[in-house]
Protein backbone atom coordinates (compact mmCIF):
# COMPACT_ATOMS: atom_id res chain seq x y z
CA UNK A 1 0.00 0.00 0.00
CA UNK A 2 1.41 3.39 -1.02
CA UNK A 3 1.44 6.39 1.26
CA UNK A 4 1.59 10.09 0.51
CA UNK A 5 5.00 11.60 1.29
CA UNK A 6 5.43 13.65 4.47
CA UNK A 7 5.53 17.40 3.76
CA UNK A 8 5.25 18.61 7.34
CA UNK A 9 6.87 21.97 7.88
CA UNK A 10 8.54 23.75 10.80
CA UNK A 11 10.68 26.57 9.53
CA UNK A 12 13.63 28.66 10.61
CA UNK A 13 15.91 30.79 8.48
CA UNK A 14 17.11 34.20 7.42
CA UNK A 15 15.69 37.07 5.37
CA UNK A 16 17.83 38.85 2.78
CA UNK A 17 16.91 42.20 1.26
CA UNK A 18 18.08 44.85 -1.19
CA UNK A 19 16.44 47.68 -3.08
CA UNK A 20 14.49 46.49 -6.11
CA UNK A 21 16.63 46.63 -9.24
CA UNK A 22 19.83 47.30 -7.30
CA UNK A 23 23.06 45.51 -8.29
CA UNK A 24 24.30 45.69 -4.68
CA UNK A 25 24.56 42.51 -2.61
CA UNK A 26 21.63 41.24 -0.58
CA UNK A 27 21.99 42.05 3.13
CA UNK A 28 20.63 40.10 6.08
CA UNK A 29 17.79 41.59 8.13
CA UNK A 30 18.92 39.66 11.21
CA UNK A 31 16.98 37.67 13.76
CA UNK A 32 13.33 37.45 12.61
CA UNK A 33 10.51 35.54 14.26
CA UNK A 34 7.97 35.71 11.44
CA UNK A 35 7.88 35.87 7.64
CA UNK A 36 4.46 35.45 6.06
CA UNK A 37 2.80 35.71 2.66
CA UNK A 38 -0.96 36.17 2.85
CA UNK A 39 -3.12 36.46 -0.29
CA UNK A 40 -6.09 38.80 -0.04
CA UNK A 41 -9.11 37.95 -2.18
CA UNK A 42 -12.08 39.73 -3.63
CA UNK A 43 -14.99 37.29 -3.81
CA UNK A 44 -17.44 37.57 -6.69
CA UNK A 45 -20.54 35.43 -6.31
CA UNK A 46 -23.54 34.80 -8.53
CA UNK A 47 -26.71 33.81 -6.70
CA UNK A 48 -28.72 30.84 -7.93
CA UNK A 49 -32.07 32.32 -8.96
CA UNK A 50 -33.43 29.11 -10.48
CA UNK A 51 -34.80 27.66 -7.22
CA UNK A 52 -36.58 29.14 -4.20
CA UNK A 53 -33.90 27.79 -1.85
CA UNK A 54 -31.28 30.08 -3.35
CA UNK A 55 -27.61 29.34 -2.99
CA UNK A 56 -24.58 30.17 -5.07
CA UNK A 57 -24.60 29.47 -8.79
CA UNK A 58 -20.97 30.46 -9.32
CA UNK A 59 -18.10 32.03 -7.46
CA UNK A 60 -14.74 33.52 -8.42
CA UNK A 61 -12.05 34.46 -5.91
CA UNK A 62 -9.83 37.13 -7.42
CA UNK A 63 -6.53 37.86 -5.67
CA UNK A 64 -6.45 41.56 -4.84
CA UNK A 65 -3.13 41.63 -2.97
CA UNK A 66 -0.21 39.43 -1.96
CA UNK A 67 0.58 40.78 1.51
CA UNK A 68 4.07 40.11 2.88
CA UNK A 69 4.85 40.66 6.55
CA UNK A 70 7.83 40.01 8.78
CA UNK A 71 8.88 40.60 12.39
CA UNK A 72 12.47 41.55 13.18
CA UNK A 73 14.27 41.68 16.53
CA UNK A 74 17.59 43.26 15.52
CA UNK A 75 17.06 46.96 16.13
CA UNK A 76 19.84 48.08 13.79
CA UNK A 77 19.91 51.53 12.18
CA UNK A 78 19.57 49.92 8.74
CA UNK A 79 16.44 48.01 9.76
CA UNK A 80 14.91 51.11 11.34
CA UNK A 81 15.71 53.25 8.29
CA UNK A 82 14.12 50.73 5.92
CA UNK A 83 10.79 50.72 7.77
CA UNK A 84 10.57 54.40 8.75
CA UNK A 85 11.39 55.75 5.27
CA UNK A 86 14.56 57.05 6.81
CA UNK A 87 18.24 57.45 6.12
CA UNK A 88 20.83 55.59 8.19
CA UNK A 89 24.34 56.87 8.84
CA UNK A 90 27.25 56.27 11.20
CA UNK A 91 28.71 58.92 13.48
CA UNK A 92 32.35 58.18 14.29
CA UNK A 93 33.46 58.28 17.90
CA UNK A 94 34.84 61.64 18.94
CA UNK A 95 34.04 64.68 21.04
CA UNK A 96 31.85 67.77 20.97
CA UNK A 97 33.21 71.05 22.27
CA UNK A 98 31.16 73.78 23.91
CA UNK A 99 27.68 72.59 22.94
CA UNK A 100 25.32 75.28 24.21
CA UNK A 101 22.18 74.04 25.97
CA UNK A 102 19.53 75.42 28.30
CA UNK A 103 19.69 74.06 31.84
CA UNK A 104 17.48 74.31 34.92
CA UNK A 105 17.73 72.81 38.37
CA UNK A 106 16.11 69.45 39.02
CA UNK A 107 15.94 68.33 35.37
CA UNK A 108 17.87 66.34 32.78
CA UNK A 109 19.62 68.21 29.97
CA UNK A 110 19.77 66.16 26.73
CA UNK A 111 22.71 66.61 24.38
CA UNK A 112 22.80 66.31 20.59
CA UNK A 113 24.68 63.00 20.87
CA UNK A 114 24.77 60.21 23.45
CA UNK A 115 27.67 61.19 25.67
CA UNK A 116 30.13 58.62 27.03
CA UNK A 117 31.90 61.08 29.32
CA UNK A 118 31.60 64.75 30.29
CA UNK A 119 34.78 66.81 30.00
CA UNK A 120 33.53 70.14 31.29
CA UNK A 121 30.43 72.24 31.90
CA UNK A 122 30.89 75.99 31.79
CA UNK A 123 28.61 79.02 31.77
CA UNK A 124 27.81 80.66 28.45
CA UNK A 125 30.04 83.71 28.31
CA UNK A 126 32.56 83.97 31.10
CA UNK A 127 32.90 82.34 34.49
CA UNK A 128 34.42 79.39 36.27
CA UNK A 129 33.62 75.84 35.24
CA UNK A 130 30.95 74.05 37.21
CA UNK A 131 31.83 71.16 39.53
CA UNK A 132 31.00 67.58 38.51
CA UNK A 133 28.96 65.69 41.08
CA UNK A 134 27.88 68.91 42.69
CA UNK A 135 26.58 71.24 40.00
CA UNK A 136 25.83 68.49 37.48
CA UNK A 137 25.75 64.69 37.31
CA UNK A 138 26.53 62.57 34.24
CA UNK A 139 23.67 60.08 33.76
CA UNK A 140 22.05 58.21 30.83
CA UNK A 141 24.28 59.89 28.28
CA UNK A 142 23.06 63.32 29.47
CA UNK A 143 23.67 65.60 32.41
CA UNK A 144 21.34 66.04 35.36
CA UNK A 145 21.23 69.34 37.29
CA UNK A 146 20.65 68.86 41.04
CA UNK A 147 18.26 71.20 42.80
CA UNK A 148 21.10 72.74 44.83
CA UNK A 149 23.34 73.34 41.81
CA UNK A 150 25.09 76.65 41.25
CA UNK A 151 23.90 76.61 37.64
CA UNK A 152 21.28 79.34 37.26
CA UNK A 153 17.90 78.73 35.62
CA UNK A 154 17.79 79.43 31.89
CA UNK A 155 15.93 82.62 30.96
CA UNK A 156 13.16 82.00 28.41
CA UNK A 157 14.87 78.81 27.26
CA UNK A 158 18.07 80.55 26.19
CA UNK A 159 21.28 78.45 26.40
CA UNK A 160 23.07 79.12 29.66
CA UNK A 161 25.76 76.40 29.80
CA UNK A 162 28.40 75.02 27.43
CA UNK A 163 29.06 71.27 27.60
CA UNK A 164 32.17 69.56 26.26
CA UNK A 165 31.89 65.78 26.11
CA UNK A 166 33.06 62.58 24.44
CA UNK A 167 30.88 60.04 22.63
CA UNK A 168 31.33 56.61 21.13
CA UNK A 169 30.50 55.50 17.60
CA UNK A 170 26.78 55.97 16.98
CA UNK A 171 24.23 54.64 14.54
CA UNK A 172 21.93 57.45 13.42
CA UNK A 173 18.58 57.39 11.59
CA UNK A 174 16.72 60.40 10.22
CA UNK A 175 13.13 59.14 9.85
CA UNK A 176 10.61 60.17 7.17
CA UNK A 177 13.12 61.82 4.84
CA UNK A 178 12.94 59.55 1.76
CA UNK A 179 10.13 58.42 -0.50
CA UNK A 180 8.62 54.94 -0.25
CA UNK A 181 10.98 52.34 -1.65
CA UNK A 182 10.59 48.85 -3.08
CA UNK A 183 12.73 45.82 -2.33
CA UNK A 184 13.67 42.34 -3.42
CA UNK A 185 13.26 39.99 -0.46
CA UNK A 186 14.43 36.41 -0.10
CA UNK A 187 13.83 33.83 2.60
CA UNK A 188 16.41 31.05 2.96
CA UNK A 189 15.45 28.49 5.55
CA UNK A 190 15.44 24.93 6.79
CA UNK A 191 12.50 22.66 7.41
CA UNK A 192 13.18 21.30 10.88
CA UNK A 193 10.27 18.85 10.52
CA UNK A 194 12.14 17.08 7.72
CA UNK A 195 15.72 16.94 9.02
CA UNK A 196 16.64 20.45 7.93
CA UNK A 197 15.82 20.22 4.23
CA UNK A 198 16.42 23.59 2.57
CA UNK A 199 13.61 25.92 1.50
CA UNK A 200 13.66 29.22 -0.36
CA UNK A 201 11.18 31.96 -1.27
CA UNK A 202 12.08 34.87 -3.55
CA UNK A 203 9.72 37.88 -3.74
CA UNK A 204 10.83 39.89 -6.76
CA UNK A 205 9.36 43.28 -5.86
CA UNK A 206 7.98 44.22 -2.43
CA UNK A 207 6.58 47.54 -1.31
CA UNK A 208 8.67 48.64 1.65
CA UNK A 209 5.91 48.93 4.22
CA UNK A 210 6.32 50.85 7.47
CA UNK A 211 6.80 49.61 11.00
CA UNK A 212 3.53 49.25 12.89
CA UNK A 213 5.00 50.62 16.10
CA UNK A 214 8.35 51.37 17.71
CA UNK A 215 8.12 49.36 20.92
CA UNK A 216 10.99 50.97 22.81
CA UNK A 217 9.84 50.25 26.36
CA UNK A 218 8.29 47.07 27.70
CA UNK A 219 8.78 43.79 29.53
CA UNK A 220 9.34 41.63 26.41
CA UNK A 221 12.07 41.60 23.79
CA UNK A 222 11.54 44.34 21.22
CA UNK A 223 9.96 43.42 17.89
CA UNK A 224 9.47 45.43 14.72
CA UNK A 225 6.40 44.27 12.81
CA UNK A 226 6.26 45.31 9.16
CA UNK A 227 3.66 44.69 6.48
CA UNK A 228 4.02 45.34 2.77
CA UNK A 229 2.78 43.89 -0.50
CA UNK A 230 4.37 41.80 -3.22
CA UNK A 231 3.98 43.76 -6.45
CA UNK A 232 4.25 42.50 -10.00
CA UNK A 233 7.71 42.67 -11.55
CA UNK A 234 7.05 42.54 -15.32
CA UNK A 235 10.69 41.72 -16.07
CA UNK A 236 10.28 38.32 -14.36
CA UNK A 237 7.32 37.19 -16.45
CA UNK A 238 9.40 35.86 -19.32
CA UNK A 239 6.83 33.15 -20.03
CA UNK A 240 3.45 31.99 -18.79
CA UNK A 241 5.28 29.60 -16.44
CA UNK A 242 7.23 32.34 -14.67
CA UNK A 243 5.62 34.39 -11.89
CA UNK A 244 5.95 38.15 -11.80
CA UNK A 245 5.44 37.98 -8.01
CA UNK A 246 7.40 35.25 -6.23
CA UNK A 247 8.58 31.67 -6.40
CA UNK A 248 9.12 28.90 -3.83
CA UNK A 249 11.67 26.09 -3.81
CA UNK A 250 12.18 23.17 -1.44
CA UNK A 251 14.42 20.15 -1.21
CA UNK A 252 12.47 16.94 -1.69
Amino acid sequence: MSHAPDYSYLGSGIILVREWGSPLPLIEVGNCSAFNVAPQTNQLTLADHTRPGGGVRNRVDRISDWQLSYSFHDFSPENFARVTRGQASTIASGSVANEEVAAARGVYVPLSRIASAITSVQPVGTGAAYVAGQDYVFDRGMIYIPVDSEIPVSVNGAPNIRVTYAHGALGHVEAAVVAARQYEMQFHGENEALSGRKVKLVAHRVSGGVIQQLGLLGEEYGVGEVQGSILADPSKRISTNHSAYFYWQQER
